[in-house]
C-alpha cells in the first residue's frame, strides 16, 4: 500500500504544471533548515522544512524541501522515510542536486531512490522519446514532399508546349458557310475529346499527389507513383492546351458561318499554363 501511494505521489509530481518561484517565507525556513543541519540539529531543522512546507506555494518549493528532509532523515538514520524524501523530490526533478554537502551515507541512500524513480519513470521517458522521434520524422518527410512538390511544379513549367496558333480560314468553295460549320464541328469535337483526356490524366496526376502527400502509399511504390504523377500532369496540360484551341476554334468558325460574309482570315493563339491557358484572337469579325 505504501508503495503504491508512493508511486502516485511521483505520477502527480509529472503532472504538476510549470515551477513557480521560490516564495521568501519558505526560502527564510529552507536557510534557517541548513543552518541547524550544519550545527546537527537535526530535530530543528526538521521542524522548520515542516512550517516550509505549509507555506509551500508550487513544485520547486516541494521539490526543495523533499530533498533537505531526505538529508536530515538520512543523517538521522531513518533509511525508510528519507528514501521517501528523496523519491518525491526527484518525482519533481530527476537531476536535483544536494542543497548541501553530505556523507557518503546519505549520497548512497539518494542515488538509490534516483534510481528507483528513474526505472518507474523509463517507460513514460522511453514513450516521449519515440513521440518526438516520430513527429521529427514527420515533419522532415512532410518538408520533403514540399519540396519535391515545389521543383515538380517548376519543372512542369518549364516542359510547357510553346503557344499554338490556328489559322480558321474560309475554304474555297461554292458555300463557305456549310464548310464553315463542318469545320466548326470537327474543331468541337477534338476539343470535347481533348478536354476528357486532360481531365482524365490531370485526375490521375492529383490521385498519386494526395496519396504521397497523405502517406497512404507503400515505400515502395513511392518512386513510381511520384514518376507516373509527373507523367500525368505533363499531359493533362498539353491535352488542356489542344482541348481549349479546339473550342475556341469551333466558337470562331460557328460566328463566321453565320455571319453574311466569312472573314479571310481569322488566327487564335492558345497557350496552356498549369492553372488553365488563355486565348488570343485575330481577325476581322
Amino acid at each position: 500500500m505504501f508503495r503504491t501511494l508512493t508511486t502516485w505521489s511521483l505520477l502527480l509530481c509529472l503532472l504538476a504544471g510549470p515551477a513557480y518561484g521560490q516564495s521568501n517565507e519558505v526560502k527564510r525556513f529552507l536557510n534557517a533548515a541548513v543552518t541547524l543541519y550544519e550545527n546537527l540539529e537535526y530535530e530543528k531543522a526538521l521542524k522548520q522544512l515542516q512550517k516550509a512546507r505549509a507555506k509551500a506555494t508550487g513544485p520547486d518549493d516541494e521539490m526543495k524541501i523533499s530533498l533537505l528532509e531526505g538529508v536530515v532523515l538520512a543523517d538521522l538514520g531513518k533509511e525508510d522515510r528519507a528514501l521517501t524524501a528523496f523519491k518525491t523530490a526527484f518525482g519533481f526533478d530527476l537531476e536535483a542536486k544536494m542543497p548541501v554537502e553530505v556523507s557518503p551515507k546519505v549520497a548512497v541512500i539518494a542515488e538509490k531512490a534516483r534510481a528507483n524513480v528513474r526505472k518507474l519513470l523509463a517507460p513514460q521517458l522511453e514513450r516521449e522519446k519515440r513521440e518526438a522521434e516520430e513527429k521529427k520524422r514527420a515533419e522532415a518527410q512532410a518538408a520533403a514532399l514540399a519540396e519535391q512538390k515545389k521543383r515538380d511544379d517548376e519543372q512542369a513549367l518549364k516542359n510547357q508546349p510553346p503557344p499554338m496558333r490556328v489559322e480558321a480560314k474560309a475554304p474555297p468553295s461554292t458555300s463557305p458557310k456549310a464548310g464553315l460549320r463542318v469545320g466548326a464541328w470537327v474543331a468541337g469535337g477534338i476539343g470535347v475529346a481533348c478536354a476528357g483526356g486532360a481531365t482524365f490524366f490531370l485526375l490521375g496526376a492529383n490521385t498519386r499527389y494526395q496519396a504521397l502527400i497523405g502517406r497512404t502509399a507503400a515505400s515502395s511504390e513511392a518512386a513510381t507513383m511520384r514518376d507516373e504523377g509527373k507523367l500525368f500532369a505533363t499531359l493533362g496540360y498539353a491535352f488542356t492546351g489542344v482541348a481549349v484551341a479546339g473550342l475556341a476554334t469551333s466558337a470562331v468558325l460557328f460566328i463566321l458561318a453565320g455571319r453574311p460574309e466569312a472573314s479571310p482570315k481569322v488566327v487564335v493563339t492558345v497557350a496552356p499554363t498549369p492553372s488553365g491557358g488563355f486565348v488570343g484572337l485575330q481577325g476581322a469579325f
